[in-house]
């Protein structure tokens, strides 16, 4: 029989439900939702995260940008903030978690006994405001231009200075006196503590 046929039967298109985009996640919560902790199988997390989509979880995903070299090329590629681990926003009384358990690439549901735990509310929720578009974490600290910063580590710790400039790629220019004149210093801003 051919699609043209009378007599054949239509093959019927089963909708999956739409779940979040990674990183997009609705401040809206429904009755019930905690976020909970997923283990998943070892580099497994992108496949876990479309397997649990699909069931229709919500899915937060947080990641960061890393510089990988490799063959003397320098590439930036997205690496899981916490390797291993995905969270979920799901109702356990449901007992959706069961499901959850038996995803292709989730180990499971981090538990305590047979019931899995949900996270304190608002661990997860300052995670997604530090979070920009696709879930990437942001790192760059709230600085200002102009604004007084210490310096953490390094050979000019505890040196208190003028933020001079500051980049999307987390480098830092930081003025500082020094002998009696101001001397322009680059570092990275994980470096850098606002000054009291």
């Amino acid at each position: 029989m051919t699609a043209d046929d009378p007599g054949s039967t239509p093959r019927p298109t089963t909708m999956l439900p739409q779940a979040s985009v990674i990183g997009t996640v609705s401040s809206g919560r429904v009755a019930g939702d905690r976020w909970y902790v997923a283990y998943t199988q070892s580099r497994a997390e992108s496949r876990a995260v479309v397997h649990l989509e699909r069931q229709g979880c919500i899915v937060f995903w947080p990641r960061y940008r890393k510089t990988v070299r490799h063959a003397r090329r320098k590439k930036s590629v997205l690496a899981p903030l916490f390797p291993n681990y995905l969270f979920l926003r799901l109702d356990a009384s449901r007992n959706l978690w069961r499901a959850v358990n038996g995803t292709r690439s989730v180990v499971g549901l981090i538990s305590q006994g047979e019931t899995p735990q949900p996270l304190p509310h608002g661990v997860i929720e300052d995670l997604i405001e530090r979070t920009i578009a696709g879930g990437v974490f942001d790192w760059t600290p709230t600085f200002k231009i102009g604004q007084a910063v210490r310096i953490a580590n390094g050979p000019f710790a505890d040196l208190v200075g003028k933020l001079e400039h500051l980049d999307a790629a987390g480098r830092v220019r930081v003025l500082l006196g020094m002998l009696g004149q101001a001397v322009s210093v680059t570092l990275r801003c994980e470096a850098l503590i606002a000054a009291a």
